[in-house]
């Protein structure tokens, strides 16, 4: 098949790359020149396209499958950035699902556990994206946290440790849903090879603490040695635990 894949160097888009290239044709999309230069380096034969989402036009370019990676998902931003989050993750995400649907392309929109009861204008917007989805009878894969994705708090500890900086936590009761980006890529294909419209990939609970203490062994560290945490609070829109599913599902 033909696969189009937006946000194709982010960290989930370069796992789906990497179970699918071997077999099926990838084109992708992203507007990150640095991450594209990067996916380049690691995929040289691989068509990616530095642009919008928004400016691919199916008729010009055939595909099979859209894997709608692409959204802005930075929880503070969007409750400071209103337009640009409504913008990007509801007003584009529908003109690519219409055209999809119209040229009688498939659609997996990549759908986070904030969309479930959310409390935040990210949360919101991917709400309505899985709402797009199911109008343009799509596949839907809610997951949790990818780890060491881009804006992910892993790789801000990891900076935090190099730099011999305190480690900032917002609230040490904080539980989250967490998935390696590969296995959530395998679980996501397999979902829709199996016509699952609501695919919810096996993630861990975790707590933050939890989550600090494997990062720190990873560095050789523990958390009761010299590493200082300062613990900031929750920040606006934030959940202490987050749920994969309505009560209703």
């Amino acid at each position: 098949m033909i696969i189009l894949i937006t946000g194709i160097a982010g960290s989930l888009g370069r796992a789906f790359t990497k179970l699918l290239v071997g077999e099926h044709e990838i084109i992708g999309y992203d507007n990150n020149e640095w991450a594209v230069a990067e996916f380049k380096e690691d995929f040289p034969t691989v068509k990616v396209h530095l642009s919008d989402f928004s400016e691919w036009r199916y008729n010009r370019y055939p595909c099979h499958v859209v894997v709608h990676c692409a959204a802005f998902k930075h929880l503070p931003l969007g409750e400071e950035n209103i337009d640009s989050f409504i913008d990007n993750n509801i007003i584009k995400t529908r003109q690519l699902f219409s055209e999809a649907y119209e040229n009688q392309v498939e659609i997996i929109f990549i759908s986070s556990d904030k969309a479930v009861e959310p409390i935040n204008l990210y949360g919101m917007t991917k709400a309505i994206g899985e709402y797009l989805a199911r109008g343009y009878d799509g596949y839907i894969a809610r997951c949790g946290n990818f780890l060491n994705s881009s804006g992910s708090v892993i790789p801000i500890w990891e900076k935090a440790i190099r730099e011999g900086r305190p480690i900032k936590i917002t609230d040490r009761k904080m539980i989250r849903f967490v998935i390696d980006t590969d296995d959530a890529a395998k679980q996501i294909w397999d979902g829709y090879w199996r016509g699952e419209r609501l695919i919810i990939p096996n993630c861990t609970e975790v707590s933050l603490v939890q989550l600090l203490e494997r990062t720190l062994n990873k560095h050789g560290l523990d958390i009761f040695g010299r590493i200082k945490t300062e613990e900031i609070g929750i920040r606006k829109g934030e959940k202490i635990r987050e749920k994969l599913k309505w009560d209703w599902e």
